[in-house]
C-alpha cells in the first residue's frame, strides 16, 4: 500500500460538504484496502483515542489505484482533552496499515448565533483539539499560516467548507 497523494485534506466537523477525498496509489490496490483516520499525540499514534473518530467509508469496491470517500462527520472530537493530530492513512483486511499518512484538518462547524442559516466560527484557528468551539487543527504548531481562510482570531461569516448549507 504505497500512496503518493491524498487530497483534499480538510473538512468541517459536519463532514461531507459535497467534496470527495481521494487517496492515490502508484499501483492498483486490493479491494480490501480502506481509508482510516487515526489520532496522534506528540508524534505517536494513540489507538486508545481512535474511539473518538468516525471512520470513513470508501466509495465503490474492486481493485483500483484511487480510494474515494466523503469525509464523515466528527461529532466526538471535542471529547479528546489533549493536543492531537488527525492522520489519514489506509488499512487492509488483515490489519496492515500503510506507512503513508497525511495530517487531516477538521475545522469545527458552528452555526451562526441567533439561529441564522450560515455557519460562523469556522475560521482557521491555531492549536490542536477542542479550542473553544472554533476549530480542530492538525498542524500541531500554533497559529495557522495558510492565509485566505481567516487567520488567527478572525471568524468567517460562513463555514469555509459547506458555506452554511449544512446548518
Amino acid at each position: 500500500m504505497d500512496f503518493v497523494d491524498a487530497n483534499p485534506l480538510a473538512s468541517c466537523t459536519l463532514g461531507g460538504n459535497g467534496r470527495r477525498v481521494m487517496m492515490v496509489a502508484n499501483k492498483s490496490l486490493p479491494a480490501d484496502v480502506t481509508p482510516i483516520f487515526q489520532i496522534h499525540t506528540a508524534g505517536s499514534h494513540r489507538p486508545d483515542l481512535d474511539q473518538f473518530l468516525v471512520q470513513p467509508t470508501k466509495d465503490g469496491w474492486g481493485a483500483t489505484s484511487v480510494i474515494r470517500f466523503s469525509s464523515p462527520a466528527q461529532p466526538f472530537l471535542h471529547q479528546v482533552k489533549e493536543d492531537f493530530t488527525v492522520k489519514l492513512t489506509a488499512r487492509d483486511s488483515s490489519g496492515r496499515v500503510s506507512n503513508n499518512n497525511w495530517d487531516f484538518q477538521y475545522v469545527q462547524h458552528k452555526k451562526k448565533e441567533g439561529g441564522g442559516q450560515s455557519g460562523g466560527g469556522c475560521g482557521w484557528q491555531g492549536g490542536n483539539g477542542w479550542q473553544g468551539g472554533n476549530s480542530f487543527s492538525s498542524s500541531g504548531h500554533g497559529a495557522d499560516t495558510r492565509g485566505g481562510f481567516g487567520g488567527k482570531g478572525q471568524v468567517q461569516r460562513d463555514c469555509i467548507f459547506c458555506g452554511g448549507i449544512l446548518d
